[in-house]
């Protein structure tokens, strides 16, 4: 590479544009999920950067905004079944146990296990969840045997009127699908 070429890539300056093309391109990305899409423009820049944002993390949706909010609150666990019979449950993180640090680590964990691994439709996601989970909770002396996913729902009620009280929430449990373990699926 010639000196000058050299210098050039390497001078502050370009440093400098460099690293604010990458800024302004990602409060693109940022801005165009964090607004609804109100123009065509909108819509437009939100197709073209969405590979990028779904791969990235940076992608936000408004389901949890009007006019239609989630109507459950969910969570998804995991039985896990050892060689010799023990059953031990693990849990995705849940963000109310958790607390304000380990909630911006982990947040990204929720938000797998709740917008895509409960849904029927992100079935090609539950083999490779139950493999992670069983090497997560792998024991070379007890080995698990079999992951099931299991996923809870409770539906969510208004408020109830002044002077009574509130609910309990009913929580329904769905064993979603079963693994069964390989022994190559532990290393």
């Amino acid at each position: 590479m010639p000196a000058r070429l050299f210098n050039i890539i390497h001078s502050d300056a370009v440093k400098r544009y460099a690293i604010s093309a990458f800024l302004l391109f990602h409060l693109l990305v940022i801005g165009s999920w964090s607004l609804p899409p109100s123009t065509r423009l909108d819509a437009f820049i939100r197709n073209a950067v969405a590979p990028y944002a779904w791969r990235s993390g940076l992608a936000q949706s408004w389901d949890m905004f009007a006019p239609n909010p989630l109507h459950a609150n969910t969570y998804i666990e995991a039985e896990i079944t050892y060689r010799n019979g023990q059953v031990r449950t693990w849990t995705f993180p849940q963000m109310q146990e958790l607390g304000y640090a380990e909630r911006y680590a982990k947040e990204r964990y929720r938000k797998f296990a709740n917008d895509r691994l409960r849904l029927d439709e992100y079935a090609v996601l539950w083999p490779d969840a139950a493999r992670y989970i069983a090497r997560l909770n792998g024991d070379a002396s007890n080995p698990p045997r079999t992951v099931n996913l299991l996923r809870y729902w409770s539906l969510i009620s208004p408020p109830p009127p002044p002077g009574e009280e509130e609910q309990t929430p009913h929580w329904e449990r769905h064993l979603f699908f079963t693994y069964t373990v390989k022994p190559g699926d532990l290393s």
